[in-house]
């Protein structure tokens, strides 16, 4: 409870600072900046563990209690969806109609939760059946493709992981699928993949589940001196990646700049240009988003959506900061 006190406090005086009086924000300069010195902003985890025990509630979606010292929050509802359940020990499917109050659950989410009492949060992946003696399975995301090194090294190949975190692999590693009969390797997990990992009592992984993927597909940058290389859904190994489309992104005002058209189109989308809207991208027909070259907005179907950097037209090309891109088309983005 504690912690959940914390959170909402933390939350609660971020929401205040937003509301001080006209008058406070005419203090020095000076000063102002000391104390933004003094106190950077904590950034947020991309993902969060909580878990607890299935415990009564009339609303929609499970809520959980527990009062351990390792879960983001200690009382939380969580919104299923469409988020994958899985049985921790089998790593097959687990249906939630079947689990009942005291069941413990685990459950990844994204930071964000919705301001109640309790706080509600929607669900990534849904861990249950783990036994009492035994560790939950972890979430992770990939980040980039897996490193090897030489055999006179001695060490295992490794994984880098969104948040910075690092994830080991040995011979004995065993990768499985969701819900489909393909064959996993460990060459074919790319930037964006999420997965659940069992793990040794040393932390390396002793079996690796893919699970559905969120993403359209991935980009890859590798800098150089004069540029930034851009690689969609692939890479820059000479074996590996041949035939992987790959564009020149510039740097501008701290921002790498990438062409619309070549990322969108190697990324499956569609792309014209309109005399009102400027250019249009598209998937399967619908309107992904427009935007107007000088614009520092995009036009989606939910309405405007702000860019880090004005939209750039040059020699006849069009670009968008690689970050905004990426976002807007829904695009893991994987930096070398």
């Amino acid at each position: 409870m504690k912690k959940l006190l914390s959170v909402l406090l933390t939350l609660a005086a971020l929401s205040a600072a937003l509301c001080v009086p006209a008058f406070a924000a005419e203090a020095p300069a000076e000063k102002a900046s000391e104390e933004a010195a003094e106190a950077p902003a904590e950034k947020l985890p991309p993902f969060v563990r909580v878990w607890g025990k299935v415990s009564p509630w009339d609303g929609e979606g499970i809520y959980l209690k527990n009062d351990g010292d390792d879960s983001y929050v200690n009382e939380v509802v969580i919104h299923p969806g469409d988020a994958p359940a899985v049985d921790g020990v089998t790593g097959l499917p687990m249906d939630l109609e079947k689990v009942k109050e005291g069941d413990t659950l685990y459950v990844w989410t994204g930071p964000a939760m919705a301001l109640s009492m309790p706080p509600q949060m929607s669900a990534l992946v849904i861990v249950g059946n783990v036994p009492a003696d035994a560790a939950a399975p972890e979430f992770a995301e990939i980040a980039r493709h897996v490193s090897k090194f030489a055999p006179e090294d001695k060490k295992n190949p490794v994984f880098s992981l969104t948040g910075g975190e690092t994830l080991e692999v040995t011979d004995k590693t065993v990768f499985t699928p969701w819900l489909t009969r393909q064959m996993v390797r460990m060459e074919d997990l790319n930037p964006g993949d999420r997965v659940l990992v069992w793990k040794d009592k040393n932390g390396a992984a002793e079996k690796i589940q893919l699970l559905p993927g969120v993403y359209q597909g991935y980009v890859s940058t590798f800098a150089t001196m004069h540029d930034v290389r851009v690689a969609v859904n692939g890479g820059f190994d000479a074996e590996r990646d041949q035939g992987v489309p790959q564009f020149s992104g510039q740097r501008k005002d701290g921002n790498v700049m990438a062409p619309i058209r070549g990322v969108a189109e190697a990324a499956g989308y569609e792309v014209r240009w309109d005399k009102t809207l400027g250019v249009v991208v598209s998937l399967d027909g619908e309107t992904v988003f427009s935007v107007q070259p000088g614009a520092e907005t995009v036009q989606t179907p939910e309405g405007e959506g702000y860019l880090s950097a004005a939209c750039l037209k040059e020699g006849g090309t069009t670009y968008l900061s690689l970050e905004d891109l990426c976002r807007y088309l829904n695009l893991y983005l994987s930096w070398g």
